[in-house]
């Protein structure tokens, strides 16, 4: 989070006018918290001895009861934009997606707090 906050433009326009190398550091950030969210996402789910098995969604509906809804909410707004950039879907302009996740990064500490409550639960 502390490289994000550091690499980030201040502004979505000084984002979007940024250097290419800058842009794909910090969209390469959000890709790879969102992949380590999932994973964490995944570990609850196999934790809660649910059916495995679906998609990145259904996985996220499963653990919403235990993470919260807003925590969910904002991890699946994370996976849209993390599959948007992996697949390079042409038609996407996701500069100003990329810049908000980047500076709105409140739900990620949130998110850690919580499964940190999760495991202290559970040991």
């Amino acid at each position: 989070m502390k490289r994000l906050e550091a690499l980030a433009p201040k502004s979505a326009d000084s984002y979007i006018k940024a250097d290419p190398n800058i842009k794909d550091a910090v969209e390469r950030n959000l890709q790879l918290v969102s992949d380590a969210e999932l994973d964490i996402a995944m570990q609850l789910y196999k934790g809660m001895e649910l059916r495995l098995g679906g998609d990145d969604e259904s996985v996220l509906e499963r653990v919403e009861p235990k993470l919260g809804k807003s925590i969910v909410s904002k991890l699946k707004e994370r996976r849209k934009l993390r599959n948007a950039l992996i697949h390079a879907y042409a038609e996407s302009a996701y500069d100003k997606e990329a810049f908000a996740q980047a500076h709105g990064r409140d739900d990620i500490g949130a998110f850690i707090r919580k499964v940190n409550e999760l495991m202290k639960a559970s040991a």
